[in-house]
């Protein structure tokens, strides 16, 4: 579905605005909240001094929202090539769709593509819950379970214990040295 969980929104936006990146990567932007949010909390709802650039595998998602985007690439995000370095790279609500060996190599290839002292975060429900193809988008079939264990290297922000509206979300942040 285009829509990522709302649990770990504020603690995104909080991490994104102590960094305050210049240049953003948020992969899988379905429909584009968090496009909203940087343009919001981190230009201050005025310009656009944050370069954003948005990956969505699924056209049919597109809305008014993508255009809080510099840049939004409709493709496969293992088939992109990205050409720059970014502050912050979100990979929210996205891992969960890969087996866990694609998965892996993507949180490598975010890795590589970072800048010294930029941050990735991830976020991934605690719990497995199945989704099969939605909007006859196959990239929305949930294919893995990670867990704290899968994070290593990686600082726990949300452990996936409930939070006060039952949601179990994981969200974990790397910061490059």
């Amino acid at each position: 579905m285009p829509i990522g969980s709302f649990a770990i929104l504020p603690d995104v936006v909080n991490e994104l605005v102590r960094k305050n990146p210049r240049r953003v990567l948020d992969v899988g932007i379905g429909f584009g909240i968090y496009g909203a949010a940087i343009r919001e909390w981190l230009d201050s709802g005025y310009g656009r001094k944050t370069f954003i650039e948005g990956v969505e595998a699924f056209s049919g998602y597109e809305n008014p929202n993508w255009q809080h985007y510099d840049r939004v690439i409709v493709d496969d995000v293992m088939k992109v090539f990205f050409d720059g370095l970014y502050d912050a790279i979100l990979l929210l609500d996205v891992i969960e769709h890969f087996g866990k060996e694609e998965g892996e190599e993507l949180l490598r290839r975010m890795k590589s593509i970072l800048f010294i002292g930029g941050i990735l975060l991830v976020g991934t429900p605690a719990i497995f819950c199945p989704q099969d193809a939605v909007h006859g988008n196959e990239y929305e079939r949930h294919r893995s379970l990670w867990t704290k264990e899968d994070f290593e290297g990686f600082e726990i922000l949300r452990d996936g214990s409930p939070d006060k509206f039952g949601a179990q979300m994981l969200l974990t942040k790397y910061t490059k040295s």
